[in-house]
């Protein structure tokens, strides 16, 4: 197994984002009614996977074409909330040029996590019949980044070892598991990484940053509350497990590789 962290830029975004706590304003992670001079600069990060035969990357980060035109791409609501800074270079599809990508798996499809598909075609890309639904009620929340792209729905069944009591195989082969986590988003997946014994989870923003599971913080932006401080002591769990090489999250400040 090998996880090389591939940061795609950065966002700058309330200080909400990663902790509500900061902030009373239950929507105070979209930065409203706060001076943008107070903005954090959070990293966004996705994963190339090396696993088996298996070539993978979970997300995609953000796109090329926020270094030219983020406000076209994003549109005006995505932008403020969230806005990119990215250097030449920095984008998923430039940094693994040459290298072969099997598949794409998406944690969900929140703009800092598909913003990147946009620069990739004809590799078959993952994620939830729930993440898909929700993207599609909660327009404001998602825009119009998932126009023109086509995913694969993961057939989740039952599993009583899993947080929420669903997983999936993904390639029948045990090397790659994927988790839905109704938590950030209704349709958030986490993927758990196997070689042999050693595992790692890649999970999203369930987390963004370490503190986030060891203390037990909950991000702004949040579907249910209570399954969100339900994942995050699994996340605390697992990561406490000898066998667990890394939790890899998209905001972290530290540079995983494994």
């Amino acid at each position: 197994m090998k996880i090389r962290t591939i940061q795609t830029g950065s966002t700058l975004v309330s200080n909400a984002v990663p902790n509500r706590a900061t902030h009373r304003f239950t929507y105070a992670y979209t930065g409203l009614f706060q001076r943008r001079s107070k903005r954090i600069e959070v990293p966004v990060k996705c994963f190339y996977v090396t696993v088996g035969t298996h070539h993978i990357l979970v997300d995609a980060g953000w796109s090329k074409i926020v270094r030219t035109r983020p406000l076209k791409h994003l549109g005006f609501g995505l932008w403020y909330a969230s806005e990119p800074v990215m250097a030449e270079g920095e984008a998923a599809c430039e940094q693994l040029a040459g290298q072969p990508i099997d598949a794409i798996l998406m944690t969900h499809l929140d703009c800092d996590h598909i913003s990147g598909l946009h620069d990739f075609n004809n590799i078959d890309t993952y994620t939830s019949a729930e993440e898909i639904a929700y993207a599609r009620q909660k327009r404001v929340r998602y825009g119009k980044l998932t126009r023109g792209l086509t995913f694969h729905t993961i057939n989740f069944t039952s599993d009583n070892d899993a947080p929420f009591g669903k997983s999936a195989d993904l390639f029948g082969d045990a090397t790659v598991f994927a988790y839905l986590t109704p938590t950030h988003s209704a349709g958030s997946v986490i993927y758990k990484i196997v070689d042999g014994n050693k595992f790692a989870l890649i999970v999203g923003d369930n987390g963004y940053m370490q503190d986030s599971w060891l203390q037990g913080l909950l991000p702004g932006p949040l579907y249910n509350a209570d399954n969100m401080r339900k994942c995050l002591a699994w996340i605390k769990g697992q990561s406490l497990n000898p066998d667990c090489l890394g939790i890899f999250c998209a905001h972290d400040t530290r540079m995983l590789n494994i």
